[in-house]
C-alpha cells in the first residue's frame, strides 16, 4: 500500500517572522499608546503586529519599514442577545468600523473587507458567561480561519481541545488554525504567546495571505521548523521533547528533541506536532491532514 499523502503547510518559500495578533492600546484598556506599544514589541523581535482594541479600529504604521509591519485590526464583541454581552471576534487587517449583526454576518463583512477573522479565547468566562466560542460555533461558523488556542486569560488545554474537536468535524477543506497570542493589557502581558508566520516578502497581502493558508506555528516559547521529508513529518526545534498526536489527540509518538520525525499510518485522519520547552512552553504546529494522492 502507498503511503499516505500528506498535506504540508509549510510548503512555501520565506523566513518564519514573529507576528502578535492580540494587543489593547489606550485606545481602549490597554496601557500603551499605540507608538509606544509598537516599539516595545520591536524591541523583543517581532516583525508584526495586529491591534486589536475594543470596538475600535487602530492603525499605526510610522514605524513600518522592511523589516517591521503594523496592521489595524479590531476586536468586535458579537452581542449575546445585546452588547456588551458576548463572545469576542478578532478582525486582522480588516478596514473601517463593523456594523454588522451576528457571529456569521461578522465574519462575511470581515472578509469582504479582506480581512481574516480569529475567534478569541473560545472558553473565556467573561461578559457574564457569554463570552464562549462553543465547538458548535467553530463548526458552524464559514468563513473564519483562526482560533486562539493559548491566551492566559482563557483555558488553554480547553481552548485547544475545542479547536481539534472542530478540526475533526470541519475538514481539509475548512481548516482552522491554532494561534497563540499575549491579549496585551499591561506589561506582564508582553510576550507571553504569538505566531511564526513564514512569508517571502513582509506586506499586509503576504502576512494575510500566510494567516488564510495556515502557514505559522504558534508559541510560547520554544523555536520550531515544521516540513515533509521522504513520507515523514518532521520537526526540528530548541524543545526538549515532540509530540505527534492524530484528529483524536492520540500520541502516536513521543521523542526527544531538538530534531524528530514521524510517518503517518494513514488512520490519523490529520498530524499536529507539540514541542514542550521549559516551565511548560509550548509550540504548536498547524494540522498536517492526510488523503489520498489526489489530494496534493
Amino acid at each position: 500500500m502507498a503511503p499516505p499523502c500528506i498535506i504540508d503547510p509549510y510548503d512555501v518559500h520565506g523566513p518564519f517572522r514573529k507576528a502578535q495578533l492580540h494587543c489593547h492600546t489606550t485606545n481602549s484598556d490597554g496601557q500603551f499608546a499605540p507608538r509606544a506599544l509598537l516599539e516595545r514589541y520591536r524591541a523583543r523581535g517581532y516583525a508584526i503586529v495586529v491591534f486589536t482594541d475594543h470596538n475600535r479600529v487602530t492603525a499605526c504604521d510610522d514605524l513600518n519599514d522592511d523589516g517591521f509591519l503594523a496592521l489595524p485590526g479590531v476586536e468586535t464583541t458579537v452581542p449575546r442577545p445585546i452588547r456588551p454581552l458576548g463572545p469576542h471576534m478578532g478582525r486582522l487587517g480588516a478596514p473601517g468600523v463593523l456594523r454588522a449583526g451576528g457571529a456569521q454576518a461578522c465574519v462575511d463583512a470581515t472578509v469582504a473587507a479582506g480581512g481574516v477573522v480569529s475567534l478569541h479565547h473560545p472558553s473565556w468566562t467573561g461578559n457574564g458567561f457569554t463570552g464562549r466560542w462553543s465547538v458548535a460555533d467553530l463548526v458552524r461558523l464559514r468563513g473564519y480561519h483562526l482560533v486562539e488556542i493559548s491566551n492566559h486569560h482563557s483555558r488553554n488545554a480547553e481552548d485547544t481541545r475545542r479547536w481539534t474537536a472542530a478540526l475533526r468535524q470541519r475538514g481539509p477543506s475548512a481548516p482552522v488554525g491554532g494561534v497563540a497570542v499575549d491579549d496585551l493589557h499591561r506589561e506582564r502581558d508582553l510576550d507571553r504567546g504569538w505566531v511564526m508566520v513564514k512569508i517571502a516578502t513582509l506586506s499586509p497581502a503576504g502576512v494575510l495571505g500566510a494567516l488564510r493558508a495556515l502557514a505559522f506555528y504558534a508559541s510560547t516559547g520554544p523555536c520550531a521548523e515544521f516540513g515533509v521529508h521522504d513520507g515523514a513529518i518532521r520537526c526540528v526545534t530548541d524543545a526538549s521533547r515532540v509530540r505527534f498526536l492524530d484528529a483524536s489527540d492520540h500520541m502516536r509518538y513521543n521523542a526527544a528533541g531538538p530534531e524528530a520525525g514521524y510517518a503517518p499510518a494513514g488512520d490519523e485522519g490529520f498530524v499536529r506536532v507539540e514541542c514542550l520547552g521549559a516551565s511548560g512552553a509550548k509550540a504548536w504546529s498547524q494540522p498536517f491532514w492526510l488523503g489520498g494522492h489526489e489530494a496534493c
